[in-house]
């Protein structure tokens, strides 16, 4: 057995733009047509993100994404992605991945 997750990428994620206030996009669906339980974020810029069901907010006290970072998330239970910049916008990618 691998010692670590093995991901695929079968569907295609989406891209948003941060901004000053918070925003929230739908998580992407992933291969079979279903919501992803399991997404890679990553951003050109400093953001903070979030797993949300609608109309909840992301703060600064959020989950930061840097310049490069990449992060895998849970989120199963969750309808959407709540974002928002930290000092300038950013293009933010999610991606839905299957183990």
């Amino acid at each position: 057995m691998h010692p670590f997750p093995v991901f695929s990428n079968g569907a295609a994620g989406t891209s948003v733009t941060s901004g000053g206030s918070s925003a929230e996009t739908a998580i992407p669906n992933d291969a079979s047509g279903s919501t992803a339980r399991v997404v890679r974020i990553a951003a050109n810029g400093t953001c903070h993100v979030k797993p949300v069901l609608t109309g909840t907010a992301a703060t600064a006290n959020d989950i930061l994404i840097q310049p490069g970072d990449a992060i895998f998330l849970h989120v199963q239970g969750f309808t959407h992605i709540a974002y928002i910049q930290r000092a300038a916008g950013s293009v933010i990618t999610i991606t839905p991945v299957e183990v």
